[in-house]
């Protein structure tokens, strides 16, 4: 059966290349990210300013590079499992995956919103909001490649169980049938054997009444009834 293709692509080739730029994309977004966050600015909060909204702000931005760098391991990670999932056919691994980079997305948006004012050079943040930006598109694109592959190791799993479970039922019944022929028969054996049983003691008593000794007054003969089946 041919598969359906999208700009040229399957929804299997399709995933796979998401699990791989993810992969290329967080790197090279650490490394771009670790000269412009990694010696963050803290500012202490004056008391006239230190309301829960504050704090949570602070601390992230001066945990932004710590942050990030949490999330992008995660992130690589669960991209290789990504792939792992293509293969193995996982439907599992595929949720876990759309799911996270919409949380990964989503939390970059926020420390960059958060952190971005601190750079004094215009280029610096126009070219962090142009590559957050690029990313997230091309995200976009490639997890509608996902979405599609785990609809289809959805639909084919459930088959799957439905072959399984009628296969288990078929098998039952055969069994059951070949148990209840089993039965029948040895029942008619039983019965054949118990007849025959029963013709053989009725054979010998006669035997053994025949010759068995008779008193002198008796008649001396005998007369012998054998009756062959």
């Amino acid at each position: 059966m041919k598969q359906q293709q999208w700009c040229g692509m399957t929804a299997k080739m399709g995933t796979v290349l998401s699990g791989v730029f993810t992969i290329m994309a967080v790197d090279m977004y650490l490394i771009f990210e670790q000269k412009h966050l990694g010696n963050g600015s803290c500012t202490e909060i004056t008391p006239k300013y230190r309301g829960a909204s504050n704090i949570i702000n602070n601390f992230i931005i001066c945990w932004s590079f710590k942050i990030v760098l949490f999330l992008s391991f995660i992130t690589i990670l669960i991209s290789c499992f990504l792939l792992y999932s293509v293969y193995a056919q996982i439907f599992r691994g595929l949720v876990i995956y759309i799911v996270w980079i919409f949380f990964y997305e989503t939390a970059n948006v926020v420390i960059q919103i958060l952190t971005n004012n601190d750079f004094d050079i215009k280029e610096v943040r126009i070219m962090r909001w142009f590559g957050l930006v690029s990313r997230t598109v091309m995200h976009c694109f490639w997890m509608f490649f996902v979405i599609n592959y785990a609809h289809i190791t959805y639909k084919n799993r459930s088959q799957g169980n439905i072959i399984s479970y009628k296969r288990r039922i078929s098998t039952a019944e055969i069994l059951h049938s070949r148990n209840k022929r089993l039965s029948i028969s040895s029942g008619f054996s039983g019965s054949h054997l118990e007849s025959q049983y029963f013709e053989r003691q009725s054979f010998h008593t006669s035997i053994f009444t025949c010759l068995s000794p008779v008193p002198s007054s008796a008649p001396s003969t005998c007369r012998y009834t054998i009756d062959v089946c």
